[in-house]
């Protein structure tokens, strides 16, 4: 940028905070703070966003712009009083801002005064405000009044697909609560079917109910049919047991406060990257400010954090989750992937090797360090605790196919084609047409010159699925390629450029293509950006070589070396039928 640029541009940043703020004056008091403040919110650092416009806000108290990014921050940041002492300031200066009034409505319930919480919404609100509403309506006593919100919000077309969701899972709580876990029951139903399932917490209100009425079968069924689809969650197998047991099972939200935290969390949980992240995150501090018991929206306020890169924030909130917690091994987890993230390896494999010191059994805690091991390339190790996680298995799934193939991916990334292979179709034996692992295995069948004509099978199956997969684009330019189709090959490999612009590899195998179609100044284009990207080294040395000397000297020194070339279909050893029925 030019000096005049540079000058410019300053100047234009500083104009909008100016008009942001409310006059060029006052913006030479405080622009630097303000835009550090920006900076900082666009980062997704909100403690230090809160600070700082909280900081600007004193010195501009009637700025209810200043006010408004203050009392955001601060509640996405956790300190909520603070947050309520801005949203009633703000609401003085200038009612009905979507978020303040949500705090102000929620403190009310807190505080037991559903009279107020209802005076501050207005009647008109948005579906939040519609079920936080009906809760309030629930706390006078009124639950006739509190259904008949929530169904008028379910029966409007301009709420949604989720403002439906929330209601019939909120007509379901509100049933529950009130005793009439008939009705509750069907709402459940009636959520379960527009979500194809539900989330977790779903089901366990649901079972919940199931059980009261005494249809234990029906309650351990749909727990069971939930778990099929996981590793296993701590709240659900705990949930199973209780009913087993014939424990008492009261609702577990049974007031206008924990109603609210209920809806907090919920949308929050939709809102998890980019400008949403933070209203996410406010909405999941409220929750929490409701309902200090909602493990589940801990750890969202983590996750939303650590999505955000914020893993000095998000290590802190996974730590506070204590280890009775439902949630504790998948904070545990969490904690380790954000030390990870952070650079801090030796400190996330420790802890990942202390989650499972307190976790033995936990499918998870196993594979999460396997995972962490094979990001680090340190694929033997990685393969010993993928054995580990296998062999605690009693009886293998199709939901297992993962283990397999990311257990398959050590073993190829160390050499040990044979285990990778066998791995690979017992992945493909548990999902037969699951595209991450015909795309793996058939590009390894490539690179390595066997069974062609299974390996563009396979692949040819993972383009139908995933069309706009440069990966998998360019798995099928490859094996064209390989097969000496070379005009194809450019049709393909230039689609997986567009798609995927910045990969290495997939920059270097379109120009060995356009090199053998005779477009060398393009070919010797591709490999410099290809090199620009940061390939691997050994893939670096390769490109440089074919810089220098061309692409058919660099294929004369790999046949010395008896490495794979051109294949013709003729000569490929293309699989038995059994082979390519992952047999």
């Amino acid at each position: 940028m030019t000096r005049v640029t540079f000058r410019a541009a300053l100047g234009s940043m500083i104009l909008i905070a100016a008009t942001a703020i409310g006059s060029v004056a006052t913006a030479q008091n405080v622009a630097g703070p303000y835009l550090a403040a920006r900076n900082a919110e666009t980062r997704g650092d909100v403690a230090v966003a809160a600070r700082l416009y909280t900081r600007i806000s004193a010195r501009e108290p009637e700025n209810t712009f200043l006010m408004e990014r203050a009392m955001i921050n601060q509640i996405a940041a956790g300190n909520v009083p603070a947050g309520l002492a801005l949203a009633r300031r703000h609401h003085a200066l200038e009612p009905n801002h979507h978020l303040g009034v949500l705090a102000l409505a929620v403190d009310h319930l807190l505080k037991e005064d559903p009279d107020a919480a209802l005076e501050v919404l207005p009647e008109s609100s948005a579906f939040i405000g519609s079920v936080i509403r009906a809760w309030a309506e629930f706390d006078r006593r009124e639950t006739r009044a509190a259904l008949d919100q929530l169904k008028a919000l379910g029966d409007s077309d301009q709420n949604g697909a989720a403002a439906q969701v929330f209601a019939a899972y909120h007509t379901g709580l509100i049933s529950a609560a009130a005793g009439d876990d008939e009705s509750a029951i069907a709402a459940f139903e009636t959520a379960s079917r527009l979500t194809e399932g539900g989330t977790l917490r779903l089901v366990a209100h649901h079972a919940r109910a199931l059980a009261r009425l005494g249809r234990t079968e029906d309650a351990l069924a749909l727990i069971d049919k939930r778990l099929e689809t996981t590793f296993g969650d701590a709240g659900l197998d705990r949930l199973r047991r209780q009913i087993v047991a014939d424990e008492p099972l009261p609702a577990m939200v049974d007031s206008g406060s924990l109603g609210a935290a209920e809806i907090l969390h919920g949308v929050s949980g939709l809102l998890l990257r980019g400008r949403g992240a933070q209203i996410g995150l406010a909405y999941a501090r409220l929750a929490v400010h409701l309902n200090p018991d909602l493990s589940e929206a801990k750890l969202l306020i983590a996750q939303i954090l650590d999505r955000e890169e914020q893993y000095d924030l998000a290590i802190a909130a996974y730590e506070a989750i204590e280890d009775k917690d439902p949630e504790a091994l998948t904070a545990k987890i969490g904690r380790a992937q954000a030390l990870q993230a952070a650079d801090r390896v030796d400190e996330a494999v420790d802890a990942m090797e202390e989650t499972i010191a307190l976790f033995p059994d936990s499918l998870d805690a196993r594979r999460a360090l396997g995972d962490m091991l094979r990001r680090e390339s340190r694929f033997e190790e990685a393969g010993e605790a993928y054995d580990a996680a296998i062999a605690l298995l009693e009886q293998i799934e199709p939901k297992h196919w993962a283990l397999f193939y990311q257990r398959g991916i050590t073993f190829e990334r160390s050499k040990q084609w044979d285990k990778a292979e066998a791995d690979f179709r017992h992945a493909l034996r548990l999902h037969p047409d699951q595209a991450d692992v015909l795309n793996y295995l058939g590009y390894s069948l490539v690179e390595l010159g066997q069974k062609l004509g299974e390996a563009e099978a396979m692949i040819e199956k993972a383009v139908e699925q995933r069309p706009n997969d440069g990966y998998i684009v360019d798995s099928l330019g490859w094996v064209l390629y390989r097969f000496g189709e070379f005009d194809r090959a450019v049709e393909h490999l230039g689609r997986a450029v567009e798609l995927r612009p910045v990969d290495p590899v997939i920059n270097d195998h379109f120009g060995d293509a356009l090199w053998m179609v005779g477009r060398r100044t393009e070919a010797r284009f591709q490999w410099k950006r290809a090199l620009s990207f940061e390939p691997d080294e050994s893939d670096a040395e390769r490109i440089r070589r074919k810089l220098a000397d061309g692409l058919d000297t660099v294929l004369a020194e790999d046949e010395e070396k008896g490495l794979p070339g051109i294949i013709g279909r003729a000569a490929d050893d293309t699989a038995t039928d059994t082979d390519k029925n992952g047999g």
